[in-house]
């Protein structure tokens, strides 16, 4: 969890479950604004790196918050989880095949990535459009963290 809170006698394990959940909200939500900016692959990986550890924060806190609000955000987690392991997925075997001196499948993985981060810039905008971010901070009561 991030290190910018720490429990102490006078804190709840709410309370410090709220604090970390608020950072990795924000971590979130940072990682997929650059991604959309710039999908390279650092990038997406930066992102998926956000995703798991805001997912095993929900899985970790889960007593603290409504059921049917965690299992509606690890829905949208798993679909944009599953989009970016296809563009990691290319960008691992692309740079594995460049380093190898293989170039034979080049251009298809190209032209598929491509088209995983075309569906990955439109959940994006969707996401973006119902305002994910104040969604989840209001459903998981993190307003004022």
């Amino acid at each position: 969890m991030t290190g910018a809170a720490s429990i102490t006698r006078a804190t709840s394990i709410q309370d410090f479950a709220a604090a970390q959940m608020s950072g990795l909200l924000t971590t979130l939500a940072d990682r997929i604004h650059r991604a959309a900016k710039k999908p390279g692959p650092v990038e997406i990986h930066d992102l998926r790196v956000s995703i798991r550890r805001f997912s095993q924060g929900l899985q970790l806190f889960d007593e603290f918050y409504p059921k049917d609000q965690v299992k509606q955000i690890r829905v949208m987690l798993k679909g944009l989880m599953r989009l970016t392991s296809a563009i990691r997925d290319r960008d691992i075997t692309l740079e594995y095949l460049a380093a190898a001196g293989h170039a034979a499948h080049q251009p298809r993985l190209e032209k598929e990535r491509l088209s995983y981060q075309r569906q990955f810039a439109r959940m994006l905008q969707r996401w973006s459009a119902q305002g994910f971010q104040n969604q989840w901070r209001s459903g998981l009561s993190l307003r004022n963290v």
